[in-house]
C-alpha cells in the first residue's frame, strides 16, 4: 500500500509540475544595484566583458573569471543612455549614446534608431550617413508599448542578421561585405520568437536574449528554435537584453546574457531588480 501510495504521488507530480525551462548550466556573473539596465554586451579579444548601461549612460568592465567584479571604462557626459556596441578594430569599439555614435579606443559601421524601422549606414572616419536597408519585416509599431522595429543586428560573412523585437521576428539579409548593401530578399528565419539583441553561434543558429519573455532563444538556420534557458517566470533572465559568446580557449562555449532587470512585466511579483550578467554553458 505504501509502494503504491508513493508511485500516485510521484504519478501527481510528474503530472502538475510546470513545464519550464531548467537551466543548470546558467550562472550569474555580476549584478547590479537595483533600478539599473545593462543594454549591451561585447567579448575583448582577452575575454573580458563591455556592457553599455542604458540607465545611465555608462561602459563597463566585467571580468568573468573574478566575480562581482566590474570597472567603470567611461560615463557618457549630456547623453541620456548608452546602447549598441559593437568591435571596429581589436580594442576599439563604436558605443551609440543617445542619438550619437562614439568611439571607444581600448588599447564602416552599421546602426540603427529603433523607432524607425530602418538601418543606416555610418561612416566612421567622415561621420556622412545614409539609410542603407529598408524593408516592412523591420518597420516600426507600438506592440510593445514604445515605437520599436529592428533592435538588435550582427553581420557573420556576408549576411546580416537582425531581430524586430514588436513582431516577433529573426531575419537576414545577404549583402555585399564592402558596401553593406543587400544582394539578396529579406528573409524571416523565424517566426514567434521574441528578440533583442543576440548571438550567432559556430553552426549558424542564433541565440537570442528574448527581451520581456525572460529566455534565451535558440533559433536554427531551418528556422525551428527552442528555449534553452529561462522562462516567463525566470528571474534570473528578467528582460534578457543581449547575448554573446566567449573569445578565450576556456569560454568559446559560454554564452554571456545581459539582463535589464526593470520591466513592466512582473515576474512572481519582483518589478524592480538591478541588472545583472550572467553565463550560461552551451553544447554546440
Amino acid at each position: 500500500m505504501a509502494n503504491l501510495l508513493g508511485s500516485l504521488l510521484l504519478l501527481l507530480t510528474f503530472i502538475y509540475t510546470p513545464c519550464l525551462a531548467y537551466s543548470p548550466n546558467l550562472r550569474e556573473i555580476y549584478r547590479s544595484p537595483n533600478g539599473t539596465w545593462i543594454e549591451n554586451i561585447a567579448v575583448q579579444p582577452n575575454g573580458i566583458l563591455l556592457a553599455a548601461d542604458l540607465s545611465t549612460a555608462e561602459l563597463w568592465e566585467i571580468d568573468p573569471s573574478i566575480p562581482s567584479s566590474a570597472h567603470l571604462i567611461h560615463h557618457f557626459d549630456g547623453v541620456e543612455d548608452a546602447e549598441g556596441i559593437t568591435e571596429l578594430s581589436p580594442d576599439i569599439y563604436a558605443v551609440i549614446a543617445s542619438n550619437s555614435v562614439y568611439t571607444i579606443d581600448l588599447r564602416s559601421y552599421e546602426t540603427t534608431p529603433k523607432s524607425l524601422g530602418l538601418i543606416w549606414h555610418l561612416d566612421i572616419r567622415t561621420g556622412e550617413y545614409s539609410v542603407i536597408h529598408q524593408d516592412e519585416t523591420m518597420a516600426a509599431n507600438r506592440d510593445m508599448g514604445l515605437l520599436l522595429g529592428v533592435n538588435g543586428l550582427k553581420i557573420v560573412d556576408d549576411y546580416l542578421y537582425y531581430t524586430n523585437s514588436p513582431k516577433r521576428i529573426f531575419c537576414r539579409v545577404r549583402i555585399d561585405t564592402h558596401t553593406g548593401r543587400a544582394l539578396g530578399p529579406y528573409e524571416i528565419i523565424s517566426h514567434d520568437t521574441r528578440g533583442d539583441d543576440f548571438a550567432i553561434g559556430p553552426h549558424g543558429a542564433g541565440y537570442l536574449a528574448g527581451l520581456v519573455d525572460n529566455v534565451v532563444t535558440r533559433v536554427f538556420p531551418n528556422g525551428s528554435h527552442e528555449v534553452i534557458a529561462g522562462s516567463k517566470d525566470s528571474r534570473d533572465l528578467m528582460t534578457a537584453t543581449s547575448a554573446a559568446f566567449g573569445r578565450t580557449q576556456r569560454d568559446r562555449n559560454v554564452l554571456y546574457i545581459t539582463t535589464g532587470g526593470e520591466t513592466n512585466l512582473p515576474v512572481n511579483g519582483t518589478s524592480t531588480r538591478g541588472d545583472k550578467v550572467m553565463a550560461l554553458s552551451v553544447e554546440f
